[in-house]
């Protein structure tokens, strides 16, 4: 087997990479440390930042340069099948499949979460336990939310037959819905919240361990009102919308996802502010013209 004993960090970054010189050098010396060098973790790195080693997935020849940040994502994302590895590399590689993607996708920002196990590797960007934003982040995100708010809330009360029909709403109140679940599990993260929004979990300052547990609950508020999903229980749940911003915003504090769930115009995936804000996601665009069960996104443990 082909050994990677040392890889140094180039002391000029190649373009597809979207990371810090310092950045990625603390990180690569943890993830090497947990994996070894023996093994297609350690070939992203070295592919991705030198193009001196085989690629880690397809295990195709070394081209020798650093790879584009197209051919980065092309290969975090091809099937191993057919594979063009040289002769004496074997095929299975140590089959880090998993932590090489990760690594290649982090490497070129198509992917915020930091490639390594370690419980703490929010050190790496100043951030609290796994964490791939700072409370500053955080906070920031959430403030958006809390502007928004001010300018188009929820009515209150709301009219019993417009609170029975969530997915007949207009953009602003979905987008309104949306915002609360933004501002409510942030809150909780930061600590200006005590108990979690859903499962009422009193938690001080919770990790993004803890956060799965609300990621589930969501799932049985984002499916009220749909054919195939649950009545609306506006009894017992909020709007599915707010289900719908409480997991966007778990999915964006563990790295999964890279934009924020609230633009600094407080619009969330319903609402698009005319300067630039996000479009609606395909997410929503589906909620809004059909209606139908939306396929639930895999919560971490």
């Amino acid at each position: 087997m082909v050994n990677v004993t040392a890889l140094c960090v180039p002391e000029q970054m190649p373009p597809a990479i979207a990371r810090s010189r310092q950045l990625v050098d603390a990180v690569l010396v943890q993830s090497l440390t947990e994996v070894g060098t023996d093994g297609r973790a350690a070939l992203a790195w070295e592919w991705a930042l030198t193009g001196t080693r085989p690629s880690p997935v397809t295990l195709s020849l070394p081209v020798g340069r650093p790879p584009s940040r197209e051919e980065v994502v092309a290969e975090a994302a091809t099937d191993p099948e057919g594979s063009t590895a040289q002769p004496g590399v074997p095929s299975d590689y140590c089959d880090q499949l998993g932590e090489a993607r990760r690594i290649l996708a982090w490497l070129v920002g198509e992917s915020d979460e930091i490639p390594v196990d370690d419980d703490n590797r929010g050190r790496f960007i100043g951030a609290r336990d796994d964490y791939a934003r700072t409370d500053d982040d955080i906070r920031q995100v959430r403030d958006h939310a809390r502007r928004g708010l001010e300018a188009c809330d929820l009515p209150d009360p709301m009219d019993p037959a417009d609170a029975s029909t969530p997915w007949q709403w207009d953009a602003a109140w979905m987008n309104a819905a949306w915002l609360r679940g933004v501002r409510d599990l942030l809150d909780w993260v930061l600590g200006d919240r005590t108990t979690s929004p859903l499962r009422r979990r009193l938690v001080g300052l919770p990790n993004t361990y803890d956060l799965t547990h609300e990621y589930g609950a969501a799932e049985d508020v984002i499916l009220q009102g749909r054919p195939s999903g649950l009545p609306v229980d506006r009894e017992r749940y909020p709007p599915p919308q707010y289900g719908e911003g409480l997991q966007e915003t778990i999915l964006w504090l563990r790295g999964e996802t890279i934009s924020p769930p609230a633009d600094q115009h407080g619009c969330g995936a319903y609402r698009a502010h005319p300067d630039g804000g996000p479009a609606a996601s395909a997410r929503a665009q589906a909620a809004v013209s059909t209606a139908t069960a939306r396929p639930a996104r895999p919560s971490h443990a």
